[in-house]
């Protein structure tokens, strides 16, 4: 595997952790504190920047899509 594969692979696991606690803590969003909320959709933020960086680097090592 080479070092980048690891650093994503590790950036994923952090982020399902991450997912894992706030499952876990069964809040109810109506019912969170403001700057929860926006500590939450700043991770989500985050997942969805990192989520778009995998997939370029997905596309760009298959070559162009045939559906596009």
């Amino acid at each position: 595997m080479s070092e980048t594969t690891i650093n994503v692979l590790n950036a994923l696991q952090g982020q399902q952790a991450q997912l894992k606690r706030l499952i876990a803590q069964k809040m109810w969003i109506s019912a969170a504190p403001k700057a929860t909320l926006t500590e939450m959709n700043a991770q989500v933020t985050q997942i969805k920047a990192l989520l778009a960086e995998i997939e370029t680097d997905i596309q760009g090592r298959r070559g162009p899509s045939p559906h596009h």
